[in-house]
């Protein structure tokens, strides 16, 4: 008997003008003739919005009542890209009026009623006048709700929705019970407020009125005034369902999962299919990185990773839910590899600096060479400023060289060095190891030990580049690795000179590095990163001040020398540093978070020797900005 009220007696032509809307928002689902309740679940003039600054995606899921179309309405039913079709019917409706099949779209039957447990009460009642008819229409409803195994159709019915690849299309005979009732529930999911799903619920008197009015036409009056309830939906039968939830569940929520089955998961595929979220929690607020990163979280949400069962899609969704992103908006964007390029960009003036007191050759005379040692150890932290997360790098090498003093004017030096960096920075972190060769040559006006100078080194270097980045947000690690190459060059002007207890030597100059490290794919997440190739180069201008204080005679033999350094150093254009990478077509710039122009540095240093040997220290301390850090040497070298 229920079947028989839920079919549908005659298709007729609908007409509805739709509403001037927003051109983003607005529904253009085509009005069929002949399948007069087919609709997008998206909306009836323009796209609902949901909770959470959300709007329905349009082209997702239709509706509609049986698919007996005519020829110009089924070419327009292929037109809209449907891949499955999800009929809600008994095996006796289906047989009474068998759906017109879709091109490309697979059929799937999910009989709603077929295995009801409880027909019973149905069944006891009697439909003899309109109020009975409303009072069956009603109980109908709950049923959907109450019975067991009309619950676990509807289970099925929302898996194989989150799980279809493409639009799908659900539909009952008249198109507004079975599925009236799953048009509520998904809109419910969406986060569509109650009054629109209610509107909704109700839009089908609208779209079926012209049949409706027809079939009660051809009617005896008394019989059109029972029947007519069965042939429209009204507000009470939808809210007997609804009630019949909290009566049983407590709220929609616990009806999804404890009377449907449904995962958390399943939830949020079916939402993020729905529902597009024109912004996420906090994004106004952010800048610099984390607005970049909120911004690629916010337009992946037309990528692959969503709608689907994907790491990707439970975060954010479940971010939404919580109304904060946690962290991630900074961390996905690899601002690390950023923080890399910047500090491998800075490694000369280290390099540089751990090789100072034997590269120049005033402590030797013509002719005479020494060959000498240096290890070198770094920290630098940034505190980042609001455009960047704060980072930190640890440095630590040594090098071999050797200098030797051609003329009174003349010396040249060269080492070859290994250097192993650790760049930290959200949540990231970078290993760099850098092999390399640097040279250099100093000549003086007229003596190395006193008067004007001008200086000169070069370096060369190759390096090999690993990452690995946490995400967080259940996102996983991302790994990387890469190499290339890192050369400088500076030169200086100064001027050295001697006095009764300290040798004063300040100078300028100017310092050039350039970075190339090649593209590369990182493995390990779906947010993983294609990062772009890195060709950087720094310029900048220092002045440094070293003073070195008279030896100072110790026992047997040894002699001790003190010294200092002041320096500055100016970037010279753009001192920034940044990195790009990209995720599923979409690009991503990070800015490292050592953003410094101007750095000032101080150090000082101890050497103690012993005829042609001597040993060294030197420790150092550097700021500028939001940046501070230590450095140190200790070195060796010998005369011969």
């Amino acid at each position: 008997m229920l079947s028989r009220l839920l079919c549908s007696l005659s298709a007729m032509t609908l007409s509805i003008t739709a509403a001037q809307a927003a051109e983003t928002d607005a529904i253009t689902t085509p009005i069929l003739s002949s399948v007069d309740n087919f609709r997008d679940i998206a909306g009836t003039t323009t796209a609902y919005t949901t909770a959470n600054d959300g709007t329905m995606r349009t082209g997702v899921f239709y509706r509609s009542n049986a698919l007996t179309p005519s020829a110009a309405d089924l070419a327009t039913l292929n037109s809209l890209g449907i891949t499955a079709v999800y009929d809600l019917r008994t095996a006796s409706e289906i047989a009474a009026t068998p759906d017109t099949q879709l091109d490309g779209a697979t059929y799937t039957n999910v009989d709603i009623l077929g295995n009801l447990t409880s027909g019973a009460v149905l069944s006891s009642i009697t439909v003899d006048s309109a109020a009975s008819a409303v009072a069956l229409m009603q109980e109908t409803n709950r049923e959907f709700v109450s019975d067991a195994n009309v619950r676990s159709e509807f289970a099925v019915l929302f898996n194989d929705l989150a799980s279809v690849d493409g639009a799908a299309l659900f539909h009952c005979t008249a198109g507004k019970d079975r599925t009236g009732w799953a048009t509520a529930v998904l809109l419910s999911i969406a986060g569509v407020d109650s009054a629109t799903i209610m509107a909704d619920y109700l839009a089908t008197n609208a779209y079926t009125a012209t049949r409706v009015d027809a079939t009660l036409a051809a009617l005896p009056a008394s019989l059109a005034a029972i029947y007519e309830p069965t042939l429209t939906v009204d507000a009470s039968y939808l809210q007997a369902a609804l009630d019949e939830v909290t009566a049983l569940y407590g709220s929609m929520d616990n009806y999804l999962k404890e009377g449907l089955g449904l995962s958390q998961a399943t939830i949020y595929v079916l939402r993020a299919k729905m529902v597009y979220y024109n912004s996420l929690p906090g994004q106004a607020g952010f800048v610099g990185n984390a607005a970049a990163g909120a911004l690629l979280l916010q337009q992946l949400q037309n990528s692959s990773l969503s709608g689907a069962y994907t790491a990707y899609n439970y975060y954010l969704q479940s971010a939404i839910d919580a109304g904060d992103l946690g962290g991630v908006q900074s961390t996905i964007g690899g601002q690390v590899h950023a923080d890399a390029a910047s500090y491998l960009l800075r490694q000369d003036a280290l390099i540089e600096g751990a090789a100072a007191p034997y590269a120049s050759g005033t402590d030797l005379k013509v002719g005479q060479r020494s060959v000498w040692t240096a290890g070198l150890a770094g920290y630098l932290g940034t505190d980042g400023s609001s455009q960047a997360a704060s980072s930190n790098e640890h440095t630590q090498g040594t090098m071999v060289g050797l200098t030797q003093r051609f003329s009174e004017q003349l010396s040249g030096h060269a080492a070859f060095g290994y250097s192993r960096g650790s760049i930290g920075g959200a949540s990231g972190s970078v290993d760099t190891d850098l092999t390399f060769l640097t040279a250099g040559t100093r000549l003086g006006a007229n003596s190395l030990e006193h008067g004007l100078f001008v200086s000169a080194d070069a370096m060369a270097g190759y390096v090999d580049y690993s990452s690995k980045r946490q995400i967080g947000g259940g996102l996983g690690a991302a790994d990387g690795d890469t190499h290339g190459t890192l050369s400088s060059a500076n030169v200086a002007l100064g001027y050295r000179l001697p006095m009764s207890q300290v040798t004063l030597e300040p100078s300028v100059g100017v310092r050039i590095s350039h970075l190339n490290l090649d593209g590369f794919d990182e493995k390990g997440s779906e947010v993983a990163l294609d990062v772009d190739a890195t060709h950087q180069t720094r310029r900048s201008a220092f002045t440094q001040l070293k003073a070195s204080l008279a030896p100072i005679g110790v026992a047997r033999g040894w002699q001790l020398v003190p010294g200092a350094q002041v320096g500055y150093e100016h970037v010279l254009g753009n001192h920034s540093v940044t990195s790009d990478a990209h995720l599923l077509g979409l690009d991503i710039e990070q800015q490292a978070a050592y953003s410094t122009r101007d750095q000032f540095s101080g150090a000082l240093n101890l050497t103690a020797s012993l005829g042609a040997f001597s040993v060294g220290a030197e420790a150092g301390a550097l700021t500028g900005g939001g940046s501070q850090g230590v450095s140190g040497s200790v070195k060796a070298s010998y005369q011969f």
